[in-house]
């Protein structure tokens, strides 16, 4: 098999996950990454600790290798010298400051290797009045008022899980930035840093909410807009049997299209409410509605039909999806000694160099050896520098 991105090499200083979603892409594709590991860590996974487990369902480090080094001696610096050298893209998302308090910094490794794409990634950025300021997810969202938007307008924003700012965020754009900037670097000859912000991306992703009030000057508020639920022709209802469905009807075609198909044309001049009295006389219409089939008979009825329409999945049915098993987006393979297991898939589907799933998640450390041979070191060498707490 060719694959898209064989032959460049990848430093993964990731501590957490999201970042390592973005070198994971790399790895899929081809690239030898290596996983840089703390002497003396130990992975973990939520459910159990089995060694075997960790790998078979670690997704984001599957395809890497990993060494333990430790960064903070001499010997440890030295070493990811020598491998950032012949690298092409390094990741890390150590708080602002830190990399270069350990000198090994962009502007250190720069002058090792000039080809080098440093990409760092943080809550806030490298730069501005909240870059040494810590957060999670949601407070990133928060910030850039994302959260905002997300909830029942007479109830508390909703988390929506780790997917926006984490995955979405610092888990997608530092792949893009290290991809825009390895093009950039076969056209100029020279590396650059990538600075990418958590709460930068997600504030990226609101950007039809943001633009929308920049045009309009109007203050946008979760469950009053037609992309966050607030318009009886777009919202979730309850079905007939507790469960949800999601309409989202905007082009007046398809909106037209489904007051026929259920019976009520005379609905169609009211796709859009202009009071607060229409728009609650319209929910009320349409809640009736939807509460005289089940989710699964919607779902059956709309798939016949041009209806905007869906039901609102669990993650355990979501799995089982036949358009998502299709896509393989979960991946069966067999493990040495968990049998069949599966794995999240990848969404980024090329014809030809397709991405692929040759390896399990590493144990730290485990190509220790194999990685210091690549870089000449000899048997005793590598002995002296386990003995020495450098390596493991």
């Amino acid at each position: 098999m060719t694959f898209a991105l064989e032959g460049v090499k990848v430093l993964d200083l990731c501590r957490g996950y999201p970042p390592a979603f973005a070198t994971m892409h790399l790895a899929d594709f081809g690239a030898d990454v290596i996983k840089v590991d703390p002497v003396g860590f130990t992975s973990s996974l939520p459910g159990g600790n089995e060694e075997d487990k960790i790998s078979a369902y670690t997704f984001i480090d599957r395809n890497k290798r990993s060494i333990k080094l430790n960064m903070r001696s001499d010997a440890g610096r030295e070493l990811l010298f020598k491998l950032a050298k012949h690298v092409d893209i390094l990741v890390e998302n150590s708080r602002p400051g830190t990399m270069e308090r350990l000198g090994i910094g962009y502007a250190t490794l720069k002058d090792v290797n000039p080809r080098l794409i440093y990409c760092q990634v943080s809550g806030y950025g490298q730069t501005g009045p909240y870059k040494d300021i810590v957060g999670h997810d949601a407070n990133f969202m928060a910030i850039a008022g994302t959260l905002s938007m997300i909830g029942p307008a007479d109830g508390p924003p909703c988390w929506p899980s780790n997917i926006i700012a984490d995955f979405a965020g610092a888990g997608l754009h530092p792949l893009i930035g290290v991809l825009i900037a390895y093009i950039a670097r076969e056209r100029t000859g020279k590396g650059q840093l990538v600075d990418i912000s958590y709460t930068d991306a997600v504030f990226s992703l609101t950007s039809f909410d943001i633009t929308m009030h920049l045009v309009t000057g109007e203050k946008r508020r979760r469950s009053k807009t037609a992309q966050t639920g607030g318009e009886p022709c777009c919202s979730t209802y309850l079905t007939r049997d507790s469960e949800y469905i999601t309409i989202q009807f905007i082009e007046p075609q398809f909106w037209k299209n489904f007051c026929e198909e259920i019976g009520k044309p005379e609905l169609t001049a009211r796709q859009w409410s202009f009071t607060d009295a229409d728009k609650q006389e319209m929910f009320g219409i349409m809640k009736e509605i939807f509460l005289t089939k089940t989710r699964e008979e919607w779902w059956e009825w709309a798939k016949q039909r041009q209806v905007m329409l869906a039901p609102v999945r669990y993650i355990e049915e979501a799995i089982n999806d036949p358009q998502l098993r299709s896509r393989e987006m979960i991946m069966e393979k067999e493990h040495p000694t968990l049998g069949k297991i599966q794995q999240l898939g990848n969404p980024l589907k090329l014809s030809d160099t397709p991405p692929s799933f040759r390896t399990y998640c590493p144990k730290p450390g485990q190509h220790t050896d194999e990685i210091l041979a690549e870089l000449k070191l000899t048997q005793k060498q590598v002995a002296d520098l386990k003995q020495q707490g450098v390596v493991q």
